[in-house]
């Protein structure tokens, strides 16, 4: 049972990774027009990085918050987040678009995603150093007693 919870975690965090990615894409390609777009173009790099960018902040929001569900295996979680939302994305390409995905994509997803999750690690161990940090009340002075 618990591995069926840890499965629907991971693809409700590539599901929100994918969707991320989706919405940027289709933004851009209502923006700049689809594919009229050539390499050589000024707006290309603009165009790849945007989308790149969306690869990582993806990856980093399914990461994290898969994490914050798991608890443990940070690494595992984000790399596992990452690969669920490229297979979601692999897909959709060649369902919808007719085209492949790059490289880079992946690995931004994929880099995305690892520190998404180990930014929840990060996150945590800072909160859990600080709590135990918290400095003491000093105690009250003893009164002296009272000379007469």
């Amino acid at each position: 049972m618990k591995s069926e919870r840890d499965f629907r975690n991971y693809l409700a965090g590539a599901a929100l990774a994918f969707g991320i990615i989706l919405l940027t894409s289709q933004i851009l390609q209502l923006i700049f027009g689809g594919v009229s777009v050539a390499v050589g173009d000024e707006l290309y790099g603009l165009i790849m990085n945007i989308y790149l960018s969306a690869h990582l902040v993806g990856g980093f929001s399914g990461g994290y918050l898969v994490a914050r569900v798991k608890g443990s295996d940070f690494i595992q979680v984000g790399t596992v987040t990452a690969i669920l939302a490229y297979i979601f994305e692999f897909i959709y390409n060649i369902v919808f678009e007719a085209a492949m995905t790059d490289i880079y994509a992946a690995v931004s997803l994929l880099i995305g995603g690892i520190i998404g999750a180990m930014f929840f690690r990060a996150r945590t161990e800072r909160r859990r150093i600080m709590s135990a940090k918290k400095p003491e009340e000093p105690a009250a002075a003893p009164e002296s007693p009272k000379k007469e």
